[in-house]
């Protein structure tokens, strides 16, 4: 298993070092490294600690130290999926408080452990004396309310920000938020059986610290090596857009607009949908039917919220739906598929058009299509 570590720790370094001869880096790209090099220093302290154990303890200073590097894992993430979700992300003194935990079980393991004679070290982990005092078993705990905590936080953050996306944009596929949500969901795990293993551990005693932190690091090791094999495959495993993310933060922040600008707002826009069918091209965005209809985009936004309970994500979508109903029927388009009348619509992914038709017509294009020949049929 200690195989797996070491495997685990070069493909790290590997993710760091691509991140890194990355061009156009941002400021979410910087604490996606960090977490990358706490994974680095979380593996490497974890091997340390297993070489002291088979070879008789000959660096006392790396014994029973990585554990305290968790406790930076989850406010990384955070820090990570914050930046990238907020676009007018700065750094406020309050954000100290994320690393409480880290000063506070830091300075008391010192005082505990740290500062102690080598030869007392040495003779509390060879007895594993230390899994006897509450200081074990409160941090253990702690572990696991940190990053399973900071993890279902991050979980939270990535759905409010598909939610305001849809604002903004009418496709999300181009914006790999489903690479990051299987991201966070298979981290979450790999905490919540790692911290339930040593759990469980405390309670029935298992087996021995070492067996137990090998095969929890192991575990650890194999979503790194996913991580980089899957997230290498994906179209870009850093997470960026096109988006204005001035005019994003505008449209967060756009207080409702009176009703009276609603009004003249919500029919010069339905107005031009229907003779412009702007919706039909598949890169249009909040940004860009305001340009072209000459409304501020933070208004269009606004608007389509207060007077039409939409989101303008939706609000394109149902055109397209509504355009594709009508073409779908037409004689001259027989020849064309499903998918193909779907794409001139102003789709330009089957599941994202799936998904929007059986939405606003409770069933699928094809049954649609049949049902509407039927009827069409029946004297």
């Amino acid at each position: 298993m200690s195989i797996i570590l070491i495997i685990g720790i070069f493909e790290v370094f590997f993710l760091l070092l691509l991140l890194i001869s990355k061009k156009r880096k941002t400021k979410p790209d910087a604490f996606l490294g960090l977490i990358f090099l706490l994974y680095a220093i979380t593996l490497i302290t974890a091997s340390l600690e297993l070489y002291n154990y088979k070879n008789n303890y000959p660096y006392p200073d790396f014994m029973n130290t990585n554990w305290l590097t968790l406790f930076l894992h989850g406010p990384a993430l955070w820090f990570y999926i914050k930046t990238l979700t907020s676009p007018s992300f700065k750094w406020k003194p309050v954000y100290l408080l994320h690393f409480v935990p880290f000063v506070v079980f830091g300075t008391a393991y010192y005082f505990g452990f740290w500062s102690l004679p080598d030869s007392e070290k040495i003779h509390q982990v060879k007895e594993e004396l230390f899994r006897q005092k509450p200081f074990y078993t409160i941090t253990v705990i702690g572990i696991g309310l940190s990053t399973i905590g900071y993890n279902i936080w991050a979980l939270q953050l990535i759905r409010k920000y598909r939610r305001k996306l849809k604002n903004y944009l009418a496709k999300l596929q181009d914006i790999d938020l489903d690479w990051l949500w299987k991201l966070c969901v298979a981290s979450v795990s790999i905490y919540i059986l790692n911290s339930g293993l040593f759990i469980l551990d405390i309670v029935f005693g298992l087996t021995s610290y070492y067996f137990l932190m090998l095969l929890t690091y192991s575990f650890a090791s194999v979503y790194v090596l996913l991580l980089g094999f899957f997230g290498l495959r994906q179209q870009n495993i850093f997470v960026d857009s096109n988006i204005d993310r001035q005019v994003f933060h505008r449209i967060e922040e756009q207080p409702e607009a009176p009703e009276k600008q609603n009004s003249s707002t919500i029919n010069k826009l339905l107005t031009f949908m229907e003779e412009e069918k702007p919706y039909l091209d598949s890169e249009i965005t909040v940004l860009k039917l305001s340009r072209q209809v000459g409304i501020k985009p933070e208004t269009v936004s606004a608007t389509l919220n207060s007077e039409l309970h939409q989101n303008f994500f939706d609000f394109i979508n149902k055109y397209r739906i509504e355009e594709f109903k009508i073409v779908a029927l037409l004689d001259e388009n027989r020849h064309l598929s499903i998918m193909g009348l779907a794409y001139n619509c102003g789709f330009n992914s089957k599941a994202a058009f799936y998904r929007a038709f059986k939405k606003f017509e409770g069933v699928s294009p094809k049954e649609h299509i049949q049902s509407v020949s039927q009827k069409s049929e029946t004297p």
